[in-house]
């Protein structure tokens, strides 16, 4: 309950994941985390566990003064996180300007085109990030989404590492061009995994 009492933590992991926790108990890890000023590091596992939009805004909200963070993991894989929760997480990066990985974990919730798009939108101040990992893995996103992704990743010039999970979502050619437009305008890049597996991608978008 006060476990930010202990304001020069840096690192923080939390793994909730296969357990009961729901809305409520995300609300309150939320509600602990204030003050976190001088963390550089948060990992928030929370797969497979009854969290939904609620939970996810709950923590978005509360990561909102992580000014100084280096490092995000969040996983809501097999929740019923949707729009709303994504938009709430998306919101959160608008202050972590310092950023330099971030991974994220959307596989088979109902997160959508407005939770990417939210996303994608707030990804773009993230200007000192080099690592980013996003699976939206069998979840509702399509074109929308991910062309906003994309769209917005290529302004980041650090990048070095690019993972993106797509599959088995409604995304086709429109998000596989924009896919390949934003590559090549990263000069950095030393790896990247794309999977765009069991989409709607025809010829035009793997051209």
């Amino acid at each position: 309950e006060n476990l930010w009492i202990w304001k020069q933590l840096q690192q923080v992991t939390l793994i909730f994941a296969h357990t009961q926790v729901g809305d409520a108990g995300a609300i309150a890890i939320g509600s602990t985390m204030q003050n976190v000023e001088q963390l550089r590091q948060i990992t928030l596992d929370l797969r497979d566990t009854g969290v939904g939009d609620a939970g996810a805004v709950a923590i978005g909200s509360s990561l909102r003064d992580a000014e100084q963070l280096l490092e995000l993991t969040m996983n809501f894989r097999d929740t019923t996180v949707g729009d709303a929760g994504a938009v709430g997480i998306g919101n959160a990066l608008q202050q972590m300007q310092q950023l330099r990985q971030i991974t994220i974990d959307f596989r088979d919730t109902q997160v959508g085109d407005a939770g990417a798009i939210a996303i994608g939108t707030n990804m773009q101040i993230l200007q000192q990030l080099e690592h980013i990992t996003f699976s939206f893995f069998a979840s509702k996103v399509s074109d929308a989404g991910a062309v906003t992704i994309f769209d917005n990743m290529r302004t980041l010039e650090q990048l070095k590492q690019i993972t993106m999970k797509f599959w088995g979502t409604g995304v086709g050619d429109a998000g596989a061009i924009a896919m390949g437009s934003s590559l090549v305008t990263l000069k950095r890049l030393e790896q990247i995994t794309m999977d765009l597996g069991d989409t709607k991608v025809g010829d035009a978008g793997a051209a």
